[in-house]
């Protein structure tokens, strides 16, 4: 039988696990990084202040540091915890003394993120490849698919429409050199929304033309909009396999104004043994990591997509 500690720490994590795949919602007026720093000081719901701060330490901004730091001494272990991995994806070496300080942590769980977040931070920087060492092949036949566009705005059929959502900004803020991770991630965010019922997906904000405005504005539809980044790659090389870990996040914001509703989350990693073209493998894995990442996030955008704009809940 596996001891009561043991039995914690497991219960913990799964708790991370799960909170990884939940959509944190929040009010239409609120801005998106004041919100989210707001939310890790004051969310009444520990799973929340948790979202929080996994959204935080994506956001790769400096002035994210001091609150994950005090989300360091929160009274939730699994908010503590949480806190702890969102200053290793940081990646600001300033955290470390109070990463230190957190050694002590009363929980194994908290402990154990702690010093995989010091070892990030005290290791030299992993180096990235040159943007230019691989592009994107023509369509029909190479490493990279082309990305395929949804239907034009004048062939919808408007009247099931309930919900419009236009795809903003796709980054790739991981680091690694690779110049078709946004177009990738776009097109799988893409094709995860098409298949949505009642969902107008338009990829390009120009196509959201004034034809199509008016029918938003007739039939009252909400509008969202839907920002992307490849949030962390990493690459892990053992003696035979080769593994590459892709985390992503992507923000719910209403149109207009682009006030922050919603956010989603995703991750997963593709492995194989190694080959003799590693960057070529590299690359090729990098995406297909980065395609199941965005199936992780999108498994509950239905869901998303229905408080984002305030209705009921609506199934794929």
């Amino acid at each position: 039988m596996s001891s009561p500690k043991r039995s914690k720490r497991v219960a913990l994590w799964a708790v991370l696990v799960a909170i990884g795949c939940l959509v944190l919602a929040v009010p239409g007026g609120a801005q998106d990084r004041r919100t989210m720093v707001r939310l890790l000081r004051e969310g009444a719901d520990f799973r929340v202040r948790v979202q929080a701060a996994f959204a935080l330490g994506s956001t790769h901004d400096a002035s994210a540091r001091r609150p994950l730091e005090r989300a360091l001494r929160d009274d939730n272990p699994a908010v503590r915890a949480a806190a702890a991995t969102g200053l290793g994806r940081l990646g600001r070496a300033a955290s470390l003394a109070a990463l230190r300080r957190a050694r002590s942590d009363r929980s194994a769980a908290v402990r154990m993120q702690v010093e995989r977040s010091i070892r990030t931070l005290s290791e030299p920087a992993t180096p990235t490849m040159p943007s230019t060492a691989v592009r994107p092949m023509a369509a029909g036949g190479g490493l990279y698919p082309s990305v395929s566009m949804i239907p034009r705005a004048g062939r919808i059929n408007w009247s099931r429409v309930r919900y419009v959502v236009v795809l903003g900004d796709m980054a790739n803020r991981s680091g690694f050199g690779d110049e078709v991770l946004g177009a990738t991630m776009r097109r799988e965010v893409a094709r995860n929304l098409n298949v949505l019922r009642g969902v107008a997906t338009f990829p390009v904000a120009a196509q959201l033309d004034a034809a199509a405005q008016r029918q938003i504005r007739r039939r009252h539809i909400p509008a969202l909009r839907f920002d992307g980044s490849v949030a962390k790659l990493e690459r892990r090389a053992r003696r035979r396999d080769l593994s590459i870990r892709c985390e992503v996040s992507m923000m719910l914001l209403a149109e207009p104004g682009r006030s922050l509703r919603g956010m989603l989350r995703g991750a997963a990693t593709g492995s194989e043994p190694r080959q003799r073209n590693r960057r070529a493998q590299e690359h090729r894995l990098a995406q297909e990591a980065l395609a199941a990442a965005v199936r992780s996030a999108m498994s509950g955008v239905a869901t998303a997509i229905s408080r984002a704009a305030g209705g009921p809940s609506r199934g794929r």
